[in-house]
């Protein structure tokens, strides 16, 4: 039973590489989790506070626009269809206590593979946009061999994400989300508990403050979840996003000049 407020602050750099546009990004979560967990007939209840475990993302476009290089490149982009693959790496170096369950750090490697792809549905024209976005991926995780005197290991997840957008104005929009995640059986000392199979809906509301900055929010809940031992999960996200780049600058000097 597990209740958790935490922040993830994040940098990416967007680059061209040979006419494909690669992105790198860090992530850096921080905040606080708090409850109760069981490990091998003893109960834990605690909370622990601080910084989590770094992840390195790496994405190259393989399918879809090249890379915008020129204001005309940005005036005339279009998704159509676009697919990604994209690289995650979490390393274990956030804050452990190997005397309790629960920790913002694994002290452990873990990370994904997935190929996201974006689906342009009728035209590309601001406050008519509509996609259909999916992202499957697959989890892996290395052993935590100092898990309260215990091994736990965790069998790889996979997981995927839909999300349908849809422009309500030039700069508000919304979209239906959700979430299918099976696997990730974990065990201790090679005990093994049950698999995932988990199914997740919910939704986002997001608007361009400006050029530069947006925010969304959004919900997502279990659906599955009416048996006593099946996993109950909620959270509500909310993201601030500022973003710049020379050619959203220069964009920005044409439209004052008028």
């Amino acid at each position: 039973d597990v209740d958790a407020n935490v922040v993830v602050a994040g940098y990416a750099k967007m680059l061209p590489l040979f006419d494909r546009t690669l992105t790198l990004a860090i992530l850096e979560p921080m905040g606080r989790i708090s409850g109760e967990a069981s490990v091998r007939g003893r109960t834990y209840d605690q909370d622990a506070t601080g910084f989590g475990d770094p992840m390195l993302e790496a994405g190259i476009n393989l399918v879809g626009p090249k890379a915008m290089r020129t204001i005309p490149d940005l005036l005339r982009y279009e998704p159509k269809l676009s697919v990604d693959l994209i690289l995650d790496i979490a390393f274990p170096i956030g804050e452990y206590d190997n005397e309790q369950p629960l920790n913002l750090g694994q002290n452990r490697w873990y990370g994904r593979v997935g190929t996201p792809v974006i689906w342009q549905i009728g035209p590309w024209v601001p406050g008519r946009r509509t996609t259909l976005e999916v992202l499957p991926s697959v989890w892996f995780f290395t052993d935590n061999d100092d898990y309260v005197g215990h091994t736990l290991g965790t069998d790889p997840m996979f997981q995927v994400e839909g999300h349908l957008t849809r422009d309500f104005t030039e700069h508000f929009w919304g979209s239906l989300d959700s979430t299918w995640i099976t696997g990730g059986e974990s065990s201790v000392d090679g005990v093994g508990g049950d698999s995932l199979n988990n199914i997740g809906v919910g939704f986002t509301l997001g608007y361009q403050i400006n050029a530069n900055l947006s925010l969304t929010a959004g919900y997502m809940a279990t659906v599955n979840d009416s048996e006593p031992g099946d996993l109950q999960m909620d959270g509500f996200r909310l993201s601030l996003t500022y973003g710049w780049h020379k050619i959203v600058e220069g964009q920005k000097r044409l439209r004052s000049e008028e």
